[in-house]
Formats: C-alpha cells, structure tokens, sequence
C-alpha cells in the first residue's frame, strides 16, 4: 500500500492538471466563473463602472468570466498560461466583437495597459514563489488610478476538500489550492504588493433575494459568507 504523503506542486503539475479539467469539464459548470461570475460581473460594474474601461481578466481558464464580461456588453481581454484552456478560450469566443484576444503571459502586454484587472479565484492556486511575480505584473499592467478585483475562498479549511490518490497515496486539495485567505490576510497580501485596499468583505456569490431570506430563517441574524471579495488601487 502506497505511503500517504502531501503533494509538492510545481509550475508543471498545475498545468497538466488544469489542462486536464479544461478537457474533462468542458460545457460544465463546475467551474466556479460559471456559475458566479454573473454576479462578480455586476458586483465589479456598480463599484467600477467597467464599460469603456481596459479590462483583462488574469488567469481567464476557459472564459467564463469573460462571457459574463461581454452579456453586459463589456469588452476585455484575457490572459492564461494553461495552452489547453487559451485555445478553448479563443475558439469559444471567436467572432465576438468585445472579445480582444488572449496573452499567453504578461510579459506580452504593455505597462499601464488596463484600468481593471480581475483575479477570479486566482490567488490560491498560487505558489508562495509565484506570488511576488504575479501581483507586481498585475501592479505593472495597470494604470494609474486602476484596479484590481480579486475573490477566492474566504477563511477556506483547505484539509476539509482534499483528497488522497489511492494509487500513489498522494493527498491533495481536489481543485489545487493551496492557501488560506481571510479579509486581514489577502488585504496585507495585496498591500505588501503596492496596492491600496479599498474594499474588502465576504460575501455569497450567486444568492438571489429568496435565497437571502431562506439563508437567514436558517441562520438567524448571521448569513454565509464562504467567498471573499477584495479590491484594491494602485498606490
């Protein structure tokens, strides 16, 4: 019997296995821009005001966001490093007049390019020596006066969602996250960064009024907030 021991993710592991899901998942709704990027959309354009902005969405996996992004009749562009998912990206979305194409990497676009910057449940999939990178390239592409819209998990127990290969006995988190985030802690993240917190709070993407209301007569006076919401400005 296989010996139980933790994954050490690399660069490479996180591609092939997100490359796996974007196969294995295409059409479905698992992915979690599917199902609430309508609301992160709208959420962003009351606090933003995103038409007429430059808008990119950082790690775009299929496009999901994106497709939210262009119902509302708001252009932008993506950027993923996945090839699987880039080219699923660029198919799905071609011939769409508010699509702008996709980068392969950040090192293809120009300083100050965009005035909002989207990291939809990005930042725990993160290596700790990815991050530094990744949040001084967001820093980097956005102008002066931009934003970053981030969400992710919001005090997510991460040993509740893994899983243990029965192969080779490897334990992982079943989506490949890999860090905690709570209001203080993403907000101190991010400001260590160069940015300057402007909001931050859970919230429940996706609740409709109803669902408010059954939600509290289950929990009186207290509602789940499992997502975090956080935006920041260029300082």
């Amino acid at each position: 019997m296989s010996e139980t021991h933790d994954v050490v993710w690399t660069p490479e592991k996180i591609a092939a296995t997100w490359d796996f899901f974007s196969e294995s998942l295409a059409g479905s709704d698992l992915y979690f821009s599917s199902h609430a990027g309508r609301w992160i959309v709208k959420r962003a354009d009351s606090e933003l005001q995103l038409r007429g902005k430059r808008i990119l969405d950082f790690g775009c996996g299929r496009g999901d966001l994106l497709a939210h992004l262009f119902a509302r009749g708001i252009a932008a562009r993506g950027l993923e490093f996945s090839e699987e998912s880039a080219r699923t990206t660029s198919a799905r979305f071609a011939g769409q007049p508010l699509f702008q194409g996709i980068a392969a990497g950040p090192a293809e676009l120009e300083d100050g390019s965009f005035d909002v910057i989207f990291l939809v449940e990005v930042i725990e999939h993160l290596l700790d020596d990815q991050i530094p990178e990744a949040l001084t390239e967001v820093h980097r592409l956005l102008a002066p006066g931009g934003h970053v819209v981030v969400t992710c998990p919001n005090g997510e127990n991460l040993a509740a969602d893994s899983v243990r290969c029965p192969d080779c006995g490897a334990v992982f988190h079943r989506w490949q996250h890999v860090r905690s985030l709570d209001p203080a802690s993403i907000s101190a993240l991010f400001e260590s960064h160069g940015f300057r917190t402007e909001k931050v709070e859970g919230v429940y993407w996706g609740l409709t009024p109803y669902a408010v209301v059954r939600t509290w007569l289950r929990n009186p006076g207290r509602l789940p907030t499992p997502h975090l919401l956080y935006i920041g400005g260029t300082a």
